[in-house]
């Protein structure tokens, strides 16, 4: 079972381009048991077969491995530091940069737009970035369901939000137009610089400590002096100073300014 897993992984990398060695293999199987499970698939050799033969499987198993469930304003701990100390001390006489790396369906770059808007921050660049082209173009709608927008403050859901007939939930143009959505993958892609605040939460959980590592590396490579750099509230960083960071609380770390 051990090297068939090998071979899958193989093919999964050659086929999709998604390298799962970089991915924690007890989660990753589970996962992919589950899906073969619920697809009457009895070997991943049998599952590599149908991605070969099936458009429609192909892109469906693609999104399961990837898609992420998310809300707005989720963990309101940290987003009470973005507000009310993060956005300000990095919008005062700047237009900030910003990224929002695994952005799933956007809900959290979103909610920055929101605050930046509330705070008359004109940011120079909203980016959200991640593998999977179909929750990117999920993000791009701007539509949710009503339990996606259930922490959102009730002001703000009048200001920003408008109730569709089928009960979706549609956040306006305003918000949409100031995020920037590209496909991206964290592991092989290049990184952009000079960003002020990234965010990169529950993402972490699913990768090796070594990719974990190679990652934390690559994103505070891309931070300005003294820019803000966000995990998962699961995602603590053990000894955050060996990456030239200090940490702000149990999640939020910034890149130490003596380094540059």
């Amino acid at each position: 079972m051990a090297l068939e897993y090998e071979r899958l992984k193989d093919g999964i990398n050659a086929k999709l381009g998604i390298d799962l060695h970089a991915y924690k293999e007890q989660q990753m199987r589970r996962r992919i048991n589950q899906w073969l499970n619920r697809h009457d698939l009895p070997s991943y050799e049998a599952l590599l077969a149908k991605i070969d033969a099936d458009q429609n499987h192909r892109s469906k198993f693609l999104k399961y491995l990837t898609i992420n469930t998310s809300h707005f304003f989720r963990d309101e701990s940290v987003f009470s530091v973005i507000e009310n100390k993060i956005l300000p001390a990095i919008g005062t006489n700047n237009r900030p940069r910003i990224w929002s790396a695994g952005a799933s369906i956007g809900a959290e770059v979103y909610s920055i737009a929101i605050l930046l808007q509330e705070l008359r921050i004109q940011p120079s660049l909203l980016l959200a970035t991640d593998l999977d082209l179909f929750v990117l173009n999920k993000a791009k709608e701007g539509l949710f369901l009503p339990n996606q927008v259930k922490d959102v403050r009730e002001s703000l859901k009048q200001k920003y939000f408008s109730v569709l007939e089928n009960g979706d939930v549609a956040i306006n143009d305003s918000i949409k137009e100031m995020v920037i959505f590209k496909q991206h993958d964290l592991l092989k892609d290049p990184y952009q610089n000079n960003f002020d605040l990234i965010l990169c939460r529950n993402v972490f959980i699913y990768f090796t400590s070594e990719t974990q590592a190679r990652l934390i590396k690559k994103f505070v490579k891309s931070l300005t002096s003294g820019g803000y750099f966000i995990v998962g509230s699961a995602e603590q960083i053990m000894d955050p100073a060996s990456y030239g960071l200090d940490r702000v609380n149990y999640c939020i770390y910034r890149k130490t300014t003596a380094r540059g």
